[in-house]
């Protein structure tokens, strides 16, 4: 009798599970908030696609999803996601429980930094990105993990009032498993080559701010106008670096 009811419940949950998944992609974006625009919709809630989605101010285009159809029976809704977004492309799997919070697997996003700079309001005239992510957990709109590095290459070293067509490349690294109750969550910045050594952390803070203490200094081959430039970031210290220090709000 009790393998009877296993095989019926075992059953009825695989019926479930078929029909959430058979659902039309339309129907569930229908009922998404005023926030977030969806157009373009085909496929399914288990495979489907959209040629647009509006989140606020992001826009992602040519999304497509492959839901994880097991991950529902264990109360999350997982998938793999690939979309187009300022000009780059951004491959996830990526998951999201009862309760709002957001998990993170892996993600891969590169592309033109021009697109997405301005958006963020940040001065850059060019340049790529490359975002690796091991693992992000997000909670109220929060990161409470975070495992990866965010990449700049080629950027002009114009944006500091000299460069003469010399880039160069920088990352931050996040290796925080569990980030404090604070919200602080803090990243090495350094650089990957280029005239200019930098070295520092980067401080992030709820809601949405940041702040930058990092030391600089410019390559014995860099050039004059590079070496110049730093002169205005203030004395040189013992070490033969100048300190850089830059805060605001994302």
């Amino acid at each position: 009798m009790r393998n009877n009811y296993l095989f019926i419940g075992v059953g009825f949950a695989a019926f479930i599970l078929f029909t959430l998944t058979s659902i039309p992609a339309g129907v569930v974006t229908n009922q998404l908030p005023d926030t977030i625009r969806v157009s373009g919709v085909s496929g399914s809630l288990w495979n489907g696609t959209a040629r647009s989605i509006n989140i606020t101010d992001w826009q992602l285009h040519d999304v497509h999803w492959d839901l994880n159809p097991a991950a529902l029976l264990a109360g999350r809704l997982a998938a793999h996601i690939s979309a187009d977004v300022a000009g780059g492309k951004i491959n996830t799997d990526a998951s999201i429980s009862l309760f709002g919070v957001i998990s993170v697997s892996s993600l891969d996003a590169a592309g033109p930094i021009v697109p997405l700079a301005a958006q963020m309001k940040i001065p850059v005239s060019g340049g790529r990105y490359k975002i690796e992510l091991a693992a992000l957990d997000i909670a109220e709109d929060w990161p409470t993990s975070l495992i990866g590095f965010v990449k700049v290459i080629d950027v002009p070293l114009n944006i500091m009032g000299g460069g003469g067509g010399e880039t160069g490349n920088f990352a931050v690294t996040f290796d925080t498993e569990t980030v404090p109750e604070d919200g602080r969550l803090s990243g090495t910045l350094s650089d990957d080559g280029g005239p200019v050594e930098v070295g520092g952390v980067i401080m992030l803070t709820p809601p949405g701010n940041y702040e930058v203490q990092a030391k600089v200094k410019a390559r014995q081959n860099a050039p004059k106008d590079i070496a110049q430039a730093l002169t205005l970031m203030g004395p040189v210290g013992s070490d033969g670096k100048r300190e850089l220090s830059i805060a605001g709000t994302l």
